[in-house]
């Protein structure tokens, strides 16, 4: 999933109340800045790990690793937990449906890492990198990426219209 990231990230950002309703902490309002900033970072923070891979200090099988694994999220949202109980929930919730929306791909997560190397995947599509126009492009050329983002964007578009936001405003 590539696209389908950032609509799964505002789908979340859609969710805020009911997720940060149940934290203790202040409810985050639906599509405010606040969901979407804190989401949108926590979800994409996983695939960061392509940093240390484009500056030469990681090997092309570091992506997918430590940053795709529950112990990670457990982290990002301990982190968080102190500063704002709300967004350690809503990192923690993006960062679980990012290791969903990555699971259909045949490169497989290590979620159980450092307990167990074993990688989780649906096996949907193949893996066709983690970066640049050859992954963008050979993603897009396999049938169940377009089912699943189209159905993601699908989603998306239903709570913008609950939500009354635009295009639906």
């Amino acid at each position: 999933m590539q696209v389908g990231h950032a609509a799964l990230a505002a789908v979340i950002a859609s969710y805020a109340p009911e997720i940060t309703g149940v934290t203790g902490g202040p409810v985050v309002e639906a599509f405010s800045w606040e969901a979407v900033i804190v989401v949108f970072l926590a979800h994409f923070l996983p695939n960061f790990d392509v940093v240390p891979i484009r500056l030469g200090l990681a090997k092309d099988s570091f992506h997918c690793t430590w940053s795709h694994t529950f112990l990670f999220a457990i982290l990002v949202g301990a982190l968080l937990l102190p500063i704002n109980p709300s967004w350690s929930f809503l990192a923690f919730v993006s960062l679980i449906l990012h290791y969903l929306a990555d699971s259909p791909s045949s490169v497989g997560l290590p979620l159980l890492l450092p307990f167990s190397k074993k990688r989780f995947s649906c096996y949907l599509w193949a893996d066709t990198g983690h970066s640049g126009w050859f992954s963008f492009k050979g993603t897009y050329m396999q049938s169940w990426t377009w089912f699943l983002e189209g159905g993601m964007f699908l989603v998306l578009l239903v709570r913008a219209y609950q939500e009354g936001v635009f295009p639906f405003a």
